[in-house]
């Protein structure tokens, strides 16, 4: 398929879901209309070591298996034929990795909520930090993501004490700022 065709795609089923979580919202009562409006927002809010201990096992292995294979995503930075060349079978390196990347991804949205820009700020800020290479910047991008979200997360329970700003609404502005100024700076061009 196209690119155009696989971000069109793309585009109908985020407005699918969109009109299913509208839907929702409006059948709701007033409780689980605020809850889900949370939700939405993203936040911190529900952290408890309990989540940590149910989340950690999952992220864990996302993570090992991921780094395990570095080398396959740094082949993969130079497109499938190299790739491909190197010994790697990309539709089967790409299908396991969205398996893997979707099942840590939802795990840690369940308990937090959307919160947005994290998994796209992290790795764009450590490629200008640190480089490319994949065996580097999985990790460092594990860690810069806590670190933003530590962050962001600080800031809205500050902004506006004693009430608590969402994290997801700090991130979202954060994020907007910072893709902005990639882009004004030609650096956006090497977004991947």
């Amino acid at each position: 398929m196209s690119q155009s065709v696989i971000i069109l795609g793309g585009v109908v089923i985020g407005y699918l879901f969109q009109a299913g979580v509208t839907a929702l919202k409006y059948l709701s009562d007033d409780g689980a209309l605020r809850e889900i409006t949370v939700w939405l927002m993203g936040g911190m809010w529900g952290a408890s070591w309990t989540s940590v201990m149910l989340l950690l096992p999952i992220v864990l292995v996302c993570f090992l298996v991921t780094y395990s294979h570095s080398k396959d995503f740094n082949s993969m930075s130079g497109g499938d034929d190299v790739a491909k060349s190197l010994g790697v079978d990309v539709e089967k390196f790409r299908f396991r990795s969205l398996i893997i990347m979707t099942l840590c991804t939802s795990a840690c949205i369940a308990f937090t909520g959307i919160i947005g820009f994290i998994g796209l700020m992290a790795p764009h800020i450590c490629r200008i930090l640190i480089g490319n290479d994949q065996r580097y910047l999985i990790p460092a991008s594990a860690l810069m993501g806590g670190l933003v979200l530590l962050i962001s997360d600080s800031v809205g329970r500050v902004i506006i004490a004693p009430a608590e700003l969402p994290v997801g609404v700090i991130m979202y502005i954060i994020g907007g700022i910072f893709f902005v100024y990639l882009i004004w700076t030609g650096q956006g061009r090497r977004i991947e």
